[in-house]
This record gives structure tokens, C-alpha cells and sequence, in this order.
């Protein structure tokens, strides 16, 4: 399965924000496609593909406490 994490830092952490995408925990079950930082909002975008919902949850809640996230499964066209 293939998700995309949109990210807004919280007020005064956009550089713990990045820090965090760059030097991210990545679980067993998950591969990044791509990391952006975005001029604008969200700040951050996170391309990744994970075996299950709970790989890609346990992926994601590291930047819930310095940011606002939105995930969303993404389905190939093909």
C-alpha cells in the first residue's frame, strides 16, 4: 500500500520538523519514495509504501508532536 503523510509543523518547530523527516525511524514494513519540504502549506510531504495500516501508523505518529499530519492512501492509475 502506497500513503502520502502531509505534514504542518507546529508554531516555532518547522526546524525540528525537518529534522525529524530527514532522520526519521523507519519500521520494519515501511520504504520511502520521497521526502519534499513544500514552500508553503503543509511543510513536509512523505511519499512511502507500507505492508499494513498499523507499519504505516506506527511510521507516522513520530511527527505528531511537532506537527499537524494527514495521511492519505494514494492508488495508483494504471
Amino acid at each position: 500500500m502506497w500513503f502520502v503523510m502531509f505534514a504542518t509543523a507546529n508554531p516555532d518547530e518547522y526546524g525540528d520538523l525537518l529534522h525529524l523527516i530527514e532522520h526519521s525511524k523507519t519500521p520494519k514494513g515501511i520504504k520511502i519514495h520521497k521526502r519534499l519540504k513544500i514552500f508553503g502549506k503543509p511543510d513536509a510531504l512523505i511519499v512511502f509504501e507500507a505492508d499494513s495500516e498499523e507499519s504505516a501508523a506506527e511510521f507516522i505518529k513520530q511527527f505528531g508532536r511537532v506537527s499537524d499530519v494527514r495521511t492519505h492512501l494514494a492508488i495508483a492509475l494504471e
